[in-house]
């Protein structure tokens, strides 16, 4: 648990600013300075950190070795070379300043900014969600998949441009994101799906179904490429001993919150929609992040991954449904239970010695051979 105490710590210090925000919310003013007092702990927390978790390793030796060759002879599909945008973003760190604590400075600069534009369009309560943010692996995308992030925050910058219907700029925004990191793709189908109107029964029967596939285990991918026999007899052999690797995820704190979450919004889906237009864009997004954790639920860590891409619909919605409820007491039940379990998530995703909080400005930070000896030393037991 010792571990995890920085983080927790963050957790409710943005939880508290979130509180007073809320309570204060005729005081502009002081709402505003408090908005930009948690943006500025989030900007330093994350912008000054050392070598946590585990792909720092992978992009220090990156960003160390990368010429501009490597961006000039650039071949799509080669799996030994970054996406070309993240490659250039690299080289004009380099170019300022050779140094992989500056490019993560920058990195998390222009993060924390894509960021605060995105909540401050379409959150109730910004620094809410930005704690949402955090628990919904939040902690685990800022620090180990750096490219996963400031692509899908190029993307939730570019969702404006679905409800004013200007598809040149969102596929342009879609093209940078791609370049970022290539599973931004994915985002390019959504500019015809996410702003469409789905019956509130449509979406339940589809979170029954997807249910259904979770809790009994029901192999949809191995399934379909066997039934249209893709790949033939090798592919079906590799899939079936990769997803007894992998493994799936069974019931557990997990699934009742995903459970809970979707049956709150099936009870409030016209409130929430009522509350603000927009909201469906979020609801259809959740509802994309069940159908995705189910059915590439036999592939844990696959599913982990694309259901990440939509996972930003949390930080919306569990602020709105705060406001869906009538009484008072229900609200700050449903809060009570936001913030406990967001502790508890917290303690289960950080409690592991790479993870111990590092900060240059604090002085505690390792040096790159003294993490990569806990990492040698650890990543096996991890």
């Amino acid at each position: 648990m010792i571990y995890s105490i920085p983080y927790v710590t963050l957790i409710i210090f943005l939880g508290t600013l979130a509180y007073l925000t809320e309570k204060k919310q005729e005081d502009k003013e002081f709402c505003t300075k408090l908005i930009y007092l948690g943006f500025g702990v989030f900007f330093v927390f994350f912008a000054f950190r050392g070598y946590i978790f585990h792909d720092w390793r992978n992009y220090f030796n990156e960003f160390e070795n990368l010429k501009f060759y490597n961006l000039v002879n650039y071949e799509f599909g080669d799996i030994k070379s970054h996406e070309p945008g993240w490659m250039l973003f690299n080289l004009i760190c380099k170019a300022i300043l050779d140094d992989y604590h500056f490019m993560i400075f920058v990195l998390t600069l222009i993060e924390t900014l894509l960021l605060y534009n995105f909540l401050k369009k379409y959150s109730s309560n910004i620094l809410l969600s930005l704690t949402i943010m955090l628990v919904f692996e939040g902690f685990v995308i800022i620090c180990n998949l750096l490219r996963n992030l400031p692509a899908m925050l190029v993307f939730l910058n570019i969702i404006p441009y679905i409800s004013k219907k200007r598809p040149i700029k969102y596929f342009l925004g879609c093209i940078i994101a791609i370049s970022i990191h290539f599973s931004s793709i994915i985002f390019i189908p959504l500019y015809f799906i996410l702003n469409r109107n789905t019956n509130k029964y449509i979406y339940i029967s589809v979170v029954a179904i997807c249910n259904v596939i979770f809790v009994i285990h029901v192999p949809m991918v191995t399934g379909l490429i066997k039934l249209l026999h893709i790949g033939g007899d090798f592919l079906e052999t590799k899939l079936d001993v990769y997803s007894e690797i992998a493994g799936s995820r069974g019931i557990g704190l997990g699934y009742v919150e995903r459970l809970l979450t979707s049956v709150l919004i099936f009870c409030y889906y016209d409130k929430l929609k009522k509350l603000k237009e927009y909201n469906k864009i979020f609801i259809n997004t959740f509802l994309l992040y069940i159908i995705t954790f189910s059915i590439l639920n036999e592939f844990d860590e696959i599913a982990k991954r694309f259901s990440t891409l939509f996972i930003y619909a949390y930080w919306i919605i569990w602020p709105e449904l705060i406001k869906c409820f009538y009484y008072k007491n229900n609200k700050n039940l449903f809060a009570s239970f936001l913030g406990i379990y967001c502790i508890i998530k917290i303690i289960a995703t950080v409690n592991f010695p790479l993870a111990e909080y590092q900060n240059i400005l604090l002085g505690n930070d390792k040096s790159y051979q003294e993490q990569k000896y806990l990492f040698d030393k650890t990543i096996d037991v991890k």
